[in-house]
């Protein structure tokens, strides 16, 4: 049962959260592309398209869902069609997937962090 002492707490935990999501997914996003040479970056969003994936996608699902547009970057700057599969690359696909893991490690462990320090149940 929630006290009406916690459910402040319980709130900003949630806008941490998606704060976390949402810039680190357009942190990753953005670094990528200042890498990527010219070939890749042609496959690459325009800047107001990559924002609104990364951004839009968070604010209207669901934050977690934001993070497909981060896969989705990788898979598709390193592959060099979208169709047929044999033209996929299995590096931007596992890239993709280790940078939507790392975001969401990173987000596991500042809101682990910031609920241990204000003292509320982990359960």
């Amino acid at each position: 049962m929630v006290t009406p002492e916690e459910s402040p707490y319980k709130v900003i935990i949630l806008v941490v959260s998606i704060v976390v999501l949402i810039t680190g997914s357009a942190l990753a996003v953005r670094f990528d592309e200042r890498r990527l040479d010219e070939e890749r970056l042609e496959r690459a969003w325009p800047p107001p398209s990559r924002d609104n994936a990364v951004i839009g996608l968070a604010l209207l699902g669901a934050p977690i869902v934001g993070l497909f547009a981060v896969w989705f970057h990788f898979f598709r700057t390193r592959s060099r069609a979208l169709w047929p599969p044999w033209k996929w690359s299995p590096v931007g696909f596992a890239l993709g997937l280790a940078w939507v893991t790392a975001i969401m490690i990173a987000n596991a462990l500042v809101v682990l962090t910031l609920a241990w320090a204000l003292d509320l149940p982990m359960d």
